[in-house]
Parts: C-alpha cells; structure tokens; sequence
C-alpha cells in the first residue's frame, strides 16, 4: 500500500489539467487554461508521477463507466445486429455487421484499454528501470 505523502498530492493546475486533458485538449489548450507554460505541462505529463499517476487513474475510470454504458446496450445492438445480419441480402453490409460484431467482442483489432500505472512510486520505478536499461545499453 502506498502511504499518503502530502508533498505528492497535486495543486488545483494540476488537478484542472487533468480534468482538460481528459477532455482531450492539447497542452497549449491546457497551458492556457490554468495559467501556465505549455512546457509545464508536458513536464507533468512526462516526469510528474503522481500527475501522471492520477491522470492514468482517471482516464481507466473513465473507460471503465463509459465501458459499463456500453454493456447496458449490448443486448439491444446484438438484436439489431442479428436482425441485419438474417434479413439483409446486401453481402458487403451484412459483413460490415459482422466485423462490427467482431470488434465488438475484441476479435478483430486491438485493444484501446488505457493502460498505464496508477501509483507514483510504481510510475518512478518504471522510469528508473528505463534508465537503467538505456545505461546498460551504453556501457554495452
């Protein structure tokens, strides 16, 4: 378990850079936003673990309730589904439908999940460990 660290916890910039950032705005956008340089903002991103920590954190909570609106139409878009693929006589619409069903249950394409770890600690030992790796690449 991660102990609460109160150095760690982030300031109202960052944590309004996070809410812009998960509604897909760019970090000038964001920069300009809270009040501070565009650079700040990627250096959040790219060497703040507990900003990017929490960023990680919302955007699976995010995909995760966006994901759950998802399932409660399932049921409704496999009838529609069916119902397209028995009744059309249209070949290349009914295997339009098909990939569609495809993708639907992770068939066909990739994963979009976001992924990323969700702790600061577990965030600087990544970037600890790809550091090493480029040293020892180095030294090799």
């Amino acid at each position: 378990m991660a102990k609460a660290d109160k150095t760690r916890q982030l300031t109202i910039e960052q944590q309004n850079a996070i809410d812009l950032l998960l509604q897909g705005k760019s970090d000038r956008e964001v920069a300009e936003a809270v009040g501070v340089s565009r650079q700040t903002v990627t250096e959040w991103r790219n060497r703040n673990a507990p900003f990017v920590a929490e960023l990680n954190r919302r955007r699976q909570e995010v995909w995760g309730s966006q994901t759950e609106r998802l399932r409660q139409l399932v049921a409704q878009a496999v009838s529609v589904l069916e119902e397209d693929l028995q009744q059309n006589q249209d070949r290349r619409l009914r295997q339009a439908a098909a990939v569609h069903v495809l993708r639907a249950v992770g068939l066909y394409g990739c994963d979009l999940k976001p992924k990323g770890a969700t702790e600061p600690e577990d965030i600087e030992a990544e970037w600890a460990n790809a550091e090493a790796l480029k040293m020892l690449g180095r030294i090799a």
